[in-house]
């Protein structure tokens, strides 16, 4: 088997049936396999996929979380690359065979690879991105918001590649991985529920002396936000308070401990921001202020 595709499910059949039928459609010239891991839907997704002869179906009982979700279906997956696909995803051309060749073809030590993703317009969307640092706070809830107060803040443009290039971290919404290199540096760590996983283990690559790629080549929609169907408030509070707790998460693994507890000291001040911000309720507000000092074990 040259690839196992493995695609977590949470409540989001709307969109993957449409992402299963790209891979069938599009895929062609190598051996493949499809895992869908359930994480305990509750519309329609366990009925509707159980008996679809097309793909492996596994149920995780309840909801797992990204990362563990996936651990799971690595347990059965028989594939020499494993690409790691989230369930809004669409592929307009032969995108895991691309992806599988380069791989083969790589001349250095390769970890991760990713493609550049695109929009439904077809315009180029967050594909890669550096390491979190702590430092970054100081930018992101300090710095740039004075910037943008006084008119004067202008988006980096992000950069892309022609054909490829080297990154701290590809986006796990399409991640590419030998399993040889998953033996090596390990999978997803199971602390972490949703976000950054990712790149915690793309780092953990990079500290064993393997190369995270992007490439330009395969034509993957991503169709972030469509995924759920929560209210823009409801969707603020859980996405910040996962956000939040897996940064700790992240900067409790990668960093010297002394500094994990100085940026948690000094974290939740600069976070104090989120009280200024129009289009989220008052006891939202609240919620996120309260996870600024959530105890972290790993």
């Amino acid at each position: 088997m040259d690839v196992s595709v493995i695609i977590v499910n949470y409540n989001t059949l709307h969109v993957l049936l449409p992402c299963i039928e790209s891979i069938i459609e599009q895929t062609h010239g190598i051996s493949y396999e499809i895992i869908v891991v359930d994480n305990g839907s509750t519309d329609g997704s366990v009925e509707a996929l159980q008996n679809d002869g097309r793909i492996r179906f596994m149920s995780a009982g309840s909801n797992l979380g990204f990362g563990k979700a996936n651990n799971l279906g690595l347990t059965v997956a028989r594939g020499e690359y494993i690409l790691f696909l989230n369930s809004d995803t669409i592929l307009r051309n032969n995108a895991v065979g691309m992806m599988l060749d380069f791989a083969r073809q790589y001349k250095g030590r390769l970890g991760a690879l990713g493609s550049v993703l695109k929009d439904r317009q077809g315009e180029r969307i967050h594909s890669y991105g550096k390491f979190p640092r702590m430092r970054d706070d100081f930018r992101l809830f300090l710095w740039i918001p004075i910037l943008k107060g006084l008119h004067l803040y202008r988006q980096p443009a992000t950069v892309y590649p022609e054909q490829w290039m080297t990154v701290d971290y590809v986006t796990g919404a399409d991640l590419l991985v030998s399993r040889s290199v998953l033996d090596e540096c390990g999978a997803f760590n199971p602390a972490f529920f949703m976000y950054y996983e990712e790149s915690e283990m793309e780092y953990r690559f990079h500290l064993k002396g393997y190369d995270n790629v992007l490439m330009n080549g395969p034509y993957i929609i991503h169709l972030e936000g469509e995924g759920g169907k929560d209210g823009r408030s409801s969707r603020f509070l859980r996405d910040n308070i996962r956000q939040q707790e897996s940064l700790y998460i992240y900067y409790k693994l990668t960093e010297p401990r002394i500094k994990y507890y100085l940026y948690r000291i000094i974290h939740p001040v600069l976070r104090q921001t989120v009280w200024f911000n129009p289009n989220v309720s008052l006891s939202d507000k609240w919620q996120v202020v309260k996870k600024l000092f959530v105890s972290i074990k790993i």
